[in-house]
């Protein structure tokens, strides 16, 4: 006997898309091996207002040590004595730039983490995402599958009230074992609260290596900028991973 058409339908596996396949292949990369890594850290922004542009930046190293007892993060004396240098010449020169502090107060140890295990950071950047395409395409000259997406940011309500345009779209390069390779983002949006108009956005690129059961971060590159109230500012972020 012939079961219905919709019984038959419903009795065989559906067909996973890239999407799909790659949250399945991430919820498998939540290992605690030991990981040890170094850290290069580069930081850059400039302020404008009525007056001339402020620019700070710095550059900072740190060895990475991540495994069931946490992170550890070590600094090099030179870099730990050269940030009191500056501490101390600010104190005579309040404008004084102080690259090394600047760069130690921007590196935020929770994104160092997420670095050295970012699976799960990456599924909740895809949670809410759409497939919009899916072809072929290599990344730096490997054979991977690019994935176009369109993606929904969790706003909170008394912020997106004043928005009137957000857009967010991503795409993710997947290696032929199914691993991402690299995923890059861009987001824009507008707004005005009380007459007063802003706009803005950010352009993140993250590059991943599998090290044990861990998705690791090689190289993340960001770039934020917004502008408002007759002010602007622009950041750009560099870190680089290299594991030992």
């Amino acid at each position: 006997m012939r079961l219905p058409i919709l019984l038959l339908s419903l009795a065989l596996p559906l067909c996973a898309n890239g999407l799909d396949d790659l949250r399945a292949s991430l919820q498998r990369l939540q290992g605690s091996d030991p990981v040890k890594a170094t850290l290069e850290h580069s930081f850059w922004r400039q302020t404008t207002d009525d007056k001339k542009p402020v620019i700070s930046q710095g550059k900072v190293a740190a060895h990475l040590e991540e495994g069931p007892q946490g992170l550890k993060v070590t600094w090099a004396r030179p870099t730990l004595q050269q940030a009191v240098k500056e501490l101390a010449a600010q104190e005579q020169e309040p404008d004084r730039a102080a690259p090394t502090r600047t760069a130690l107060r921007n590196l935020d140890p929770l994104e160092a983490t997420e670095a050295l295990s970012h699976a799960e950071a990456l599924l909740r950047d895809l949670g809410q995402a759409q497939l919009q395409e899916e072809r072929s395409e290599p990344w730096q000259g490997r054979p991977a599958r690019l994935l176009v997406l369109k993606l929904q940011p969790k706003i909170p309500g008394n912020q997106r009230k004043y928005l009137k345009e957000l857009k967010a779209d991503a795409k993710v390069w997947v290696g032929p074992d199914g691993l991402p390779l690299a995923f890059s983002s861009a987001v824009a949006y507008r707004g005005s609260r009380m007459l007063i108009s802003f706009e803005g956005g950010s352009n993140q690129e993250r590059q991943f290596t599998k090290v044990g059961g861990r998705l690791v971060v090689t190289k993340a590159t960001s770039e934020d900028r917004n502008s408002g109230l007759g002010a602007s500012s622009l950041t750009k972020k560099v870190t680089t991973l290299t594991i030992l």
